[in-house]
């Protein structure tokens, strides 16, 4: 692995921080320790409460930090530093959640991945959890347009000794964001992330208009592990959700009436429960994705 250090020095470390300074600094002193160079970690905070304590830790450590005056969202935060990486002489980027936790090993396979596979823009690892290791998050991702673009997770939950590997998986519609690298030549060809979905599905059509507009193909490498924690879905969550599957119906020719038809769904039985807000949320999400002015701006 020494061996690989100065190669990967034209690799950005993205992390993007909000309110998750002790996964976000558990992240970056794992990553220091192992040998990453220090000038391939880059912080960006959306202005978040524990700014100043990033700031410090970045002071501290070496490592490029980017403070963000305002929350954009998933997209606009890692745009800004992978503008930043670009201006800086970067060629690869791999984007992190702070709650992945991966080994410096496995960012050089993916790494090495990406300049020896012909037409490969984008990869991802095998995504378990962290409270369990042996069990499987996701290898990739598909998408259903005939479904309202639900999206499902290749392998997810399964245990590994219960599924056959075969390395690479290039059967998929998109890499999880949690876990993304890609290489600078696919911004020239498709542009950046759109950065007015603001959080969930960003990825996803980031991915569908990389293998829609061009010959770049994206996989999973199972045989590289990370591993990440499960959120609650939170109303926060499923409004995002609700919106956003039904831009990527509007953008790509989805069903919209079959989400719209789920998500009402789901807000009835979520008053029938008395949980007002989370039927709010549903509701809101419908509306605001059925009539938004939507525009695809890829910054």
């Amino acid at each position: 692995m020494e061996k690989n250090l100065g190669v990967m020095k034209d690799l950005a470390i993205i992390l993007l921080n909000y309110n998750s300074f002790d996964d976000t600094s558990r992240g970056i002193i794992s990553l220091l320790n192992e040998g990453c160079p220090r000038e391939c970690i880059y912080v960006v905070d959306n202005n978040s409460g524990d700014k100043e304590d990033i700031k410090n830790l970045g002071n501290q450590k070496g490592i490029n930090i980017i403070i963000s005056d305002h929350n954009g969202g998933y997209a606009f935060g890692n745009n800004l530093a992978i503008k930043k990486a670009l201006t800086d002489g970067k060629n690869y980027f791999l984007l992190l959640n702070p709650d992945i936790e991966i080994s410096l090993d496995t960012i050089s396979k993916l790494y090495l991945d990406l300049k020896n596979l012909d037409n490969l823009g984008m990869i991802g690892p095998r995504i378990c959890y962290r409270n369990d290791r042996n069990k499987i998050f996701s290898d990739g991702g598909l998408l259903f347009p005939e479904k309202g673009f639900m999206g499902d997770h290749i392998n997810y939950e399964k245990y590994k000794e219960n599924v056959e590997r075969s390395d690479y998986n290039f059967n998929i519609q998109y890499v999880d964001g949690s876990a993304l690298m890609f290489k600078k030549e696919i911004l020239n060809d498709v542009g950046y992330m759109n950065e007015a979905f603001f959080m969930y599905y960003e990825e996803s059509e980031w991915c569908l208009r990389l293998l829609s507009k061009s010959s770049w193909k994206i996989a999973v490498n199972t045989s590289c592990l990370a591993y990440n924690l499960f959120t609650k879905r939170s109303t926060f969550y499923q409004y995002y959700m609700t919106r956003n599957r039904i831009w990527l119906c509007r953008l790509y020719n989805g069903n919209v009436k079959y989400v719209t038809k789920e998500r009402w769904t789901l807000a009835r039985r979520a008053l029938k429960k008395g949980k007002f807000a989370m039927a709010k949320a549903y509701i809101k999400g419908i509306l605001d994705g059925l009539y938004s002015n939507l525009q695809l701006k890829n910054k």
